[in-house]
């Protein structure tokens, strides 16, 4: 797979006009109809109220079991040895966000000599980054530095160069903008001693950069959200656990089993997970381990990583919906959950087919959807984003977690920042489905790059 910078996604007018003539083409044959039928109107409202309804209301059930406290590990006796765990940190371009990361590594409240830490960088680095990583190495036995000297692959490939020079019974995969909670691989360890059966544990991502810009502070709301109420209740009703997000721990046989991640697939954490399901291993999720992560800065750096995400949703969709659903390993609850979460990841891109009915009720009578109350309907949708976001802030309130005042702020403004999502989703379907674009792993820009 190709890899880019951000700096490389050209964006030019013919590429801007190729997709407004996907859009309006699609509008023209979704609309056109509502100026010969007052029928038709009402079936496109009700449809799409019935459509984001079903993503509301999910959204919000899923927020209800949010409020159930995680389980905490069992403890490990003392007389038991503990496993050697490599933390694995694919690196490219990281100078400005590595050495707070390696600090984390060695703040862990965890053995050294039962750690090992290996920092994968790529030899095609254009800042400090092999230098960070080769001094790390030098002055802490821990730490090991390897140089990927290959072209493309992007964040899977380099994770599965460093896999193959762990040695841990453990491994952890995380992202280079990941600072660990002095707790994280001990609470991690402990729960595979405590079952047998979990294959890997994802915790939670924790942004921390809310003030960095506006975008920053919309994407770090969202990441919560993203994070507690979307993924976190999967483990309370026994779902589609997945460890999609910069950090989570294996046991080293995943990898000899699975051949490590698929290195042609824009988001390979949640196609790992989606094939783990298929052949019925537990995925455990815990958001009492806790990293801290970075959110893009600009409008740039968030939309092409929204993007790779919007569109690497859609490959696991097409991928694994037939194996996850009729396959024999997965619970019932797994493969309802994964049904619609696949659903999902489609579904946002159609919504913008409601974006021409404000125009249309200015220029017509307005016509309602068939659901009864659809107006009223209508209006509370827009309390909904506020609404998740206090309930992650009240659990968070609950457990211990603080939050910047701006983040309480942001919640409010967090409607149109969804509806600009909804576009992502439109250009990451488009690039899928209709133009059949190359995928491109494209790197997120940190915040002290000052790219806009």
């Amino acid at each position: 797979m190709e890899v880019q910078t951000v700096d490389e996604q050209d964006v030019s007018l013919p590429q801007v006009l190729l997709y407004l003539g996907v859009v309006g083409l699609f509008l023209a044959v979704v609309t056109l109809p509502v100026l010969f039928s007052v029928s038709y109107v009402r079936v496109l409202k009700t449809v799409l109220l019935v459509l984001i309804l079903g993503m509301v209301g999910r959204l919000l059930l899923y927020s209800v079991f949010a409020f159930v406290s995680c389980q905490e590990p069992p403890a490990v006796p003392e007389s038991t040895d503990l496993p050697l765990v490599s933390v694995v940190i694919p690196a490219y371009n990281e100078a400005e966000v590595l050495p707070d990361t390696i600090a984390a590594c060695r703040a862990l409240d965890y053995p050294a000599e039962r750690l090992e830490v290996v920092l994968c960088y790529e030899a095609d680095c254009d800042d400090e980054t092999p230098a960070i990583c080769e001094r790390a190495a030098a002055e802490h036995p821990e730490f090991v530095a390897v140089e990927r000297d290959e072209a493309g692959g992007g964040k899977a490939a380099a994770a599965n160069y460093g896999v193959e020079h762990a040695t841990g019974e453990v491994i952890a995969s995380i992202d280079a903008d990941h600072q660990f909670e002095p707790d994280a691989v001990r609470r991690a360890v402990r729960w595979f001693h405590a079952e047998p059966e979990t294959a890997c544990v994802k915790g939670r991502c924790y942004g921390r950069n809310p003030t960095d810009s506006i975008v920053a502070l919309h994407a770090t709301v969202d990441r919560h959200i993203n994070e507690k109420v979307d993924i976190y209740p999967r483990e309370v009703f026994s779902g589609f656990t997945i460890f999609g997000g910069g950090q989570a721990f294996f046991r080293s046989t995943v990898f000899e089993t699975y051949g490590g991640f698929d290195e042609d697939i824009l988001i390979e954490d949640v196609d790992m997970s989606a094939r783990m399901h298929r052949d019925g291993e537990r995925i455990r999720l815990d958001p009492g381990i806790v990293t801290y992560e970075e959110q893009p800065t600009t409008v740039s750096a968030w939309w092409n990583q929204r993007k790779r995400w919007a569109r690497g949703w859609m490959q696991v969709s097409v991928r694994h919906f037939k194996a996850l659903v009729a396959g024999t390993r997965p619970s019932l609850t797994t493969k309802f959950d994964a049904a619609q979460t696949f659903a999902y990841s489609l579904i946002p891109a159609f919504l913008v087919a409601g974006f021409p009915i404000p125009l249309i009720d200015l220029l017509s009578t307005r016509v309602t959807a068939y659901i009864p109350g659809s107006q009223m309907l209508w209006w509370s949708l827009g309390l909904f984003p506020a609404l998740t976001a206090a309930f992650v802030f009240v659990q968070d309130y609950r457990d211990g977690l603080s939050h910047h005042p701006r983040e309480y702020l942001a919640a409010i403004t967090l409607g149109p920042y969804m509806l600009v999502n909804t576009l992502v989703y439109v250009v990451a379907f488009i690039d899928e489905f209709v133009l059949d674009r190359d995928a491109v792993y494209v790197t997120t820009t940190r915040a002290e790059d000052g790219d806009d």
